[in-house]
């Protein structure tokens, strides 16, 4: 967004026209409401005055001033990823000419930087941004009110996924069938085709319905609650809500009817896809019946479930299956949450019109003002460069620490872990490898150019396009990848590789026992490769730094044999769990961590055969009175990007006599990325667990922004290991 300041937020529908002012800060301002220009209310107005109209509303609801911003959220099928309108019953009638809004809006008022969603994604976005919807995989919206569409939310990315036409969730215009008093019932849709669901289930459907059931049955229509309350004047929606109320049986046999396509929807919505955690309906027609809509929707749900799991667990369908309440689904709300993510085309979340470099590509940026998600100029390969699109990045703990301003590395756009490929190439890069289409991985540490270190001094993967200057590519840290590891595992192979590394290194030793010390994403990869890397013998003994990574370990499925947490822990404790014999030393914690651990290890260890790899970061110069005279920090440093090969390993004598051998490494060598991407891709299950949370570009600004302020590694209640960021392609 080209402002921080308040969003002028539209709800555009068949009858009205709803506009407020709303910002993350200060919520939602005064609605206004007017009636909708559209054919619902104005059946006879020719097709370019109803638009003419209704831009000109829309227009007229933004205030002048600097940089204004607007998001729509609009009441038809549209193209997500233009903002093109295809149709809209309640709209334009059965008209399907396409209207590029964007464009028209754009045309009137240039001043304004427009955005554009589907009103159900826009109800949708504000409904999953609830905290109840934590750790929930899937969401699904439906709205009934004078049209009938939905929308599906993976949580886990943040997508919205859409047909190669941009849309999604036209459920109102599937073909539809119902029964009233006995009868088969067939009625025509706003947009002018017969049975479809919208016929029968929307605001609209449900009048025609109700006149449908006054006229084969008067006698009882009559004497009904309903009948009744209509005859004395009382609106259909009233009289509908107030009968049902009384428990009238024409009343609930109506509802019943006008139901019964959106049960059919919904039950083949989840037998479908069973990921889908929250299937919740609202509307006007919905929201305003409540409670009623949903006995009417567990009634169908009771007479036809789900074949076989409605037997085997009966409340399986019924209890995902919610109403919203008033506001829970608000569309300004949702408006303005999709304006804040941005243009994001790959995830189908909405379309945008503003003002951007000619080439340019989005980034979660870091400044004196923050996180945000914003565009950056696409730069173009200089000789010897290379230009990659991230497909998935990591997050690790280093980039916590640069957010929290412990480390000082100045790159606006951080990330070093993950994979990508390749757009583009400049001239004079030698290796044939190397070209347009291939899968990479970066390797982010450059064993001799300190000027180069990815998403620390330069920028990182957390962005769109990413520049890979030729002094990297020239050393060979632009990998091939004869394999994608599946899904967002990519993620994972910087840690692996690190894991790969320290394990080759220290499996030299023929350890008994393998002590890690941190419950970060390495300190796991290290546990569970033990075995595999090790020797079949080696025992694991993992230190976690908090007693939520413990309790996650204890449930993981893999873990190691011995499980301690650091707070509290002696030596004499920590001595019992290691048992005799040769000992390997793992510490991947944060910097402040690694010397304290260091001492327990050696304290724990004493008069045992023990090497220490000191992946953890430490401060300059940092100095252990157990290991007398040892610069630590140079030690670390001796090993960079796998060279020299084998690794430098010091030996000291501790201050209690003991013989000791410490190394450290900062990276790891190319065919340590390439091995672990292969492991990936050989055993993706036994990994796949490790990756936590996935969110999509615009979605990890909140993430960060909130781990940057905090120590606590729960998120979306559930423990954070490895966060994931999908990328999507440029707008």
């Amino acid at each position: 967004m080209s402002t921080r300041g308040p969003i002028t937020v539209l709800d555009v529908g068949g009858t009205h026209v709803r506009h407020a002012r709303w910002s993350p800060e200060e919520g939602l301002g005064e609605v206004t409401d007017t009636p909708s220009p559209s054919r619902l209310r104005h059946p006879g107005m020719p097709l370019e005055e109803l638009r003419g109209r209704l831009l000109g509303a829309i227009c007229d609801a933004v205030p002048a001033g600097p940089a204004p911003v607007a998001a729509l959220s609009f009441g038809a099928a549209l193209d997500q990823r233009t903002g093109t309108v295809y149709g809209s019953a309640p709209l334009f009638g059965d008209e399907t000419t396409p209207l590029d809004l964007p464009a028209a809006l754009g045309a009137l008022r240039p001043d304004v930087e427009w955005h554009v969603l589907n009103d159900v994604t826009a109800a949708l976005l504000h409904y999953a941004s609830h905290p109840r919807h934590h750790g929930r995989r899937k969401v699904l919206l439906l709205t009934v009110s004078s049209g009938i569409a939905c929308r599906t939310i993976d949580l886990r990315t943040g997508a919205i996924a859409t047909d190669p036409c941009g849309l999604q969730g036209e459920v109102g215009h599937l073909p539809a069938y119902t029964r009233l008093a006995g009868h088969d019932v067939e009625l025509t849709c706003d947009c002018g085709r017969p049975g479809h669901v919208a016929a029968y289930s929307s605001g609209p459907g449900l009048r025609r319905m109700a006149d449908v059931l006054r006229d084969r049955a008067p006698d009882r229509w009559q004497a009904s609650s309903l009948g009744r309350a209509m005859a004395g004047g009382t609106s259909f929606e009233e009289a509908l809500a107030t009968a049902l109320d009384h428990r009238d049986p024409l009343a609930a046999e109506l509802l019943d009817a006008a139901t019964a396509p959106v049960a059919d929807v919904l039950r083949t919505a989840l037998s479908l896809d069973p990921e889908l955690d929250d299937l919740a309906v609202t509307g006007g027609v919905a929201t305003g019946l409540g409670r009623h809509y949903k006995a009417s929707l567990d009634r169908h749900f009771a007479e036809e479930g789900l074949y076989l799991t409605s037997d085997l667990a009966p409340r399986w369908l019924t209890d995902r299956v919610t109403v919203c309440a008033p506001g829970e689904a608000n569309g300004l709300i949702g408006a303005g949450i999709g304006a804040l993510r941005g243009t994001v085309t790959g995830a189908g979340n909405h379309a945008t019109r503003r003002t951007r470099p000619a080439r340019a590509h989005y980034a979660v940026v870091r400044d004196e003002a923050g996180l945000h998600y914003s565009p950056r100029p696409t730069p173009d390969p200089g000789p010897g460069d290379v230009l990659v699109a991230p497909m998935v990045a990591g997050v690790c703990g280093t980039d916590l620490q640069m957010l929290r301003g412990i480390r000082d590395d100045g790159a606006p756009v951080i990330g070093h872990e993950g994979v990508a490929r390749i757009v583009a190439v400049g001239e004079d890069v030698q290796d044939p490898a190397l070209h347009p289409g291939v899968p990479v991985v970066v390797n982010p540490t450059h064993p001799e150019d300190d000027s180069f270190l990815l998403g620390h001094n330069v920028d990182g993967l957390l962005q769109e396009r990413a520049l890979v200057p030729a002094t990297a590519v020239r050393a060979g840290l632009v990998l091939p990848l004869p394999e994608v590891p599946p899904g967002v595992l990519g993620a994972l192979v910087e840690p692996l590789a690190v894991a790969r590394y320290a394990a080759l290194a220290l499996g030299e030793h023929r350890p008994r026992t393998l002590l890690v010390f941190g419950d970060g994403t390495v300190g796991h990869l290290a546990v569970r490769t033990a075995r595999r890397w090790y020797g079949p013998d080696v025992r694991t003994v993992h230190v976690h730094h908090t007693p939520a990574g413990l309790v996650w370990s204890n449930c993981a499925p893999h873990s190691a044999d011995v499980r301690l947490l650091s707070d509290g822990l002696s030596a004499e404790r920590l001595a019992r769990a290691l048992g005799d014999g040769p000992l390997a030393v793992l510490i991947a914690t944060p910097a402040p961590a690694t010397l304290p651990a260091l001492e327990l290890a050696l304290e724990a260890a004493a008069g045992t055969d023990t090497v220490v790899d000191l992946v953890g970061g430490l401060p300059r110069s940092a100095a252990s009175d157990r290991v007398p005279g040892a610069d630590l920090t140079e030690v670390r440093a001796a090993n960079r990007a796998g060279r020299p090969q084998p690794p430098y390993v010091a030996r000291f004598a501790t201050a209690s006599g003991h013989k000791v051998r410490i190394l450290g490494h900062r990276g790891v060598a190319g065919e340590h990325l390439r091995y672990a991407a292969a492991e990936l891709c050989r055993a993706p299950e036994r990994y796949r667990d490790l990756v936590t949370h996935v969110v999509d570009l615009p979605g990890a600004v909140p993430l960060l922004a909130r781990l940057a302020t905090s120590t606590d590694r729960i998120v979306s209640g559930r423990r954070l290991v490895k966060m994931a960021v999908r990328m999507g392609e440029p707008s």
